[in-house]
């Protein structure tokens, strides 16, 4: 036999009854008028949306925003370390093809000119290319922070 305790809580949660639950409810008027006021309860709460108060957002972002300024900044290394890495992905074939061309031009040279010529003008070639190559790699990490602190903006805007 199901009583007034076994009943209460599947009508404060709203749960269809089953059959002896219903006609428990149907034959005891505590248990009617319990799911009656249940009833009557979900339809306001359904209706009538939760009162919050004004500041409360800008509580909850006050208390955040240091987790939220560590969340970005180790979001801006990693977006730091991702594109140094990319960019040192084909460093060494870069190099490997700069000594192929340095020793060509080398045999091209030596024999249009003399040796000690030839070598000035690739060792000045190659001088060259490495200042050209260190410049393009020392300006990844500046480049990635700057579109890094732009999509931070971006984001915040």
């Amino acid at each position: 036999m199901i009583g007034c305790d076994d009943v209460r809580p599947a009508l404060l949660e709203g749960e269809p009854l089953g059959g002896e639950a219903a006609e428990h409810v149907r034959s005891c008027a505590r248990c009617a008028a319990e799911a009656e006021t249940a009833s009557a309860l979900r339809r306001h709460l359904a209706a009538a949306p939760p009162l919050l108060s004004s500041g409360l957002s800008a509580r909850v972002l006050a208390v955040a925003a240091p987790v939220l300024a560590a969340n970005a900044r180790r979001a801006a290394r990693r977006r730091l370390v991702r594109a140094i890495a990319a960019a040192l992905v084909p460093l060494p074939l870069i190099v490997a093809l700069d000594a192929v061309v340095l020793r060509g031009a080398y045999r091209l040279l030596a024999g249009l000119l003399s040796p000690a010529l030839s070598l000035y003008v690739v060792v000045n070639y190659g001088a060259l290319l490495a200042l050209l190559l260190a410049l393009a790699y020392g300006a990844v990490p500046v480049l990635a922070e700057r579109q890094g602190r732009v999509a931070l903006e971006v984001n915040h805007v």
